[in-house]
């Protein structure tokens, strides 16, 4: 196997085995001709017929007519019989013996052929028609060519000249005959290289695509080679598909759109490709199933495969990062006490909003101070100071709308941004609020009660301020508020 592969590599068929298989396959092909062939003369024998018995009926010379009508019954004959043997035996039979016997035959009837012409047209049409006829349609080995060529070149002649005694005619039919064989075994030689070159680059292409199949099934990631031009599987190793959790008695999952939420995302690859011929870490997630979501790498390339431009498509599972950095997320973006946006979030919030100038959009900031933290952490510890802060903040988050923002600033302060609100109705929910407040510290056991201090300011588009300083002026605005709550205030412990 190896000689054999190396005899393909160096495109000459060296190797015994390599030629072996070339020459059962070119035969093998040659055999499909000759059926080709045997039934084109089938169906062009009654013409013949015509022009032997009736267009030829009164031209003199009894042994011209014997001899015409021979050859083409004959031509018949072989066409019946080897039309019989390929129906029949097409498997068993030698068909490299087959196709050289009727190559010879077949030049032999050439040569018979013309000579028979001297009696009566004393042309030589017919040989050179066959010879022209073998080379084109049935290039065998060269070798085997060459002393057929040879040898019915030679009964040619010797026929030729027994027919034609004058030197000058027979000169003729000699160099047009021998120029004709030269010609024909050069068309043939040609014919037959371009055969085997054909074959070599086919074995090579067969070789490079068994490789490159191993090396697709072997790769240990999941695998896609998908078509160019309209997106069906062309190959999918093992790997890709328990990834993506296939099940090919599915047509659906001929093509590859699955890999894409929407065509148009395809359409995007598509161009890129174009442009940039592969493409590398393109994020996406997948729904794998209705339990099952999964977020993948891909790495696009484009391939040549099987003489098709194909895409190559890479994965590589990046669910578990994916889950870490939604995590990570989670940690600097959210306070881990009451589960809402923390400062550092927040504050990038209020600069968003801010950093618009002019057409940024109307809100109102509330800031909350949480009455009484100080006296419950001193009194019953930091754990149920902790509690008042959770607790209070879940009673206003229950009275936002998700276009509510809400964040802890620290400690006990936190912020609340209501977007394109009017103020009245920011003022009925802060009431709400309030009352909840209320009714919690009517019904609750905790040791402790919910209340705290707020400040609006009503930012409006085209004021220019910092973030600080919209954070100054709402503090300002509650802490007029902790004041009067101060002076007015009883704490029951």
């Amino acid at each position: 196997m190896q000689s054999f592969t190396t005899s393909l590599l160096t495109g000459q068929l060296t190797n015994p085995i390599a030629a072996q298989k070339f020459n059962q396959y070119h035969y093998e092909y040659l055999f499909k001709r000759i059926k080709l062939v045997s039934y084109m003369l089938i169906l062009t024998y009654p013409a013949f017929f015509i022009v032997d018995f009736i267009l030829l009926k009164d031209v003199s010379g009894t042994t011209f007519h014997f001899v015409l009508a021979s050859i083409h019954l004959t031509g018949l004959l072989m066409s019946l019989g080897f039309i019989w043997l390929y129906h029949s035996s097409y498997r068993k039979v030698p068909q490299g013996i087959v196709v050289n016997s009727y190559v010879l035959l077949y030049l032999l009837i050439g040569a018979v052929s013309s000579i028979n012409s001297q009696l009566l047209t004393r042309n030589i049409y017919a040989y050179i028609i066959i010879l022209l006829g073998v080379a084109a349609i049935f290039p065998i080995r060269p070798k085997n060519l060459f002393f057929y060529y040879a040898g019915i070149q030679l009964f040619f002649l010797i026929g030729l000249h027994l027919m034609n005694p004058s030197h000058i005619s027979y000169l003729g039919m000699l160099v047009n005959s021998t120029g004709a064989t030269v010609i024909s075994f050069t068309i043939a030689l040609a014919f037959y290289s371009l055969r085997k070159n054909d074959y070599i680059n086919k074995m090579k292409l067969s070789k490079r695509e068994e490789s490159f199949r191993r090396l697709f099934n072997l790769n240990p990631k999941p695998l896609l080679l998908t078509s160019l031009v309209d997106n069906k599987i062309v190959l999918m190793n093992h790997q890709a598909i328990e990834y993506y959790q296939l099940d090919f008695r599915d047509s659906d999952y001929m093509d590859a759109n699955f890999l894409f939420h929407h065509p148009s995302q395809r359409e995007e690859i598509l161009q890129r490709l174009e442009e940039e011929k592969s493409i590398k870490n393109y994020v996406i997630e997948h729904q794998i199933s209705a339990d099952v979501c999964k977020w993948s790498l891909l790495h696009f390339e484009l391939v040549d495969y099987l003489d098709h431009t194909c895409i190559l498509v890479d994965t590589t599972d990046i669910t578990d990062l994916k889950k870490t950095e939604a995590e990570l997320f989670k940690y600097a973006s959210y306070d881990m006490l009451t589960g809402v946006k923390n400062r550092r979030s927040g504050m990038e919030l209020l600069a968003e909003l801010l950093a618009d100038g002019p057409q940024s959009q109307e809100f109102i900031l509330c800031y909350i101070d949480i009455n009484n933290l100080k006296i419950v952490n001193d009194c019953f510890g930091h754990a149920v100071g902790d509690d008042l802060i959770k607790t209070c903040c879940e009673t206003i988050s229950n009275h936002l709308v998700s276009t509510d923002i809400l964040f802890r600033l620290g400690g006990d302060e936190f912020i609340i941004v209501f977007i394109n609100k009017p103020f009245a109705e920011v003022q009925r929910l802060w009431d709400a609020i309030q009352k909840s407040f209320h009714d919690f510290n009517m019904c609750s056991h905790k040791p402790f009660q919910l209340s705290a201090s707020h400040g609006f300011y009503h930012y409006k588009p085209g004021t220019r301020m910092t973030v600080e300083d919209l954070l100054e002026f709402a503090d300002k605005e509650m802490y007029k508020k902790k004041a009067v709550y101060k002076g007015q205030a009883t704490i029951i412990l």
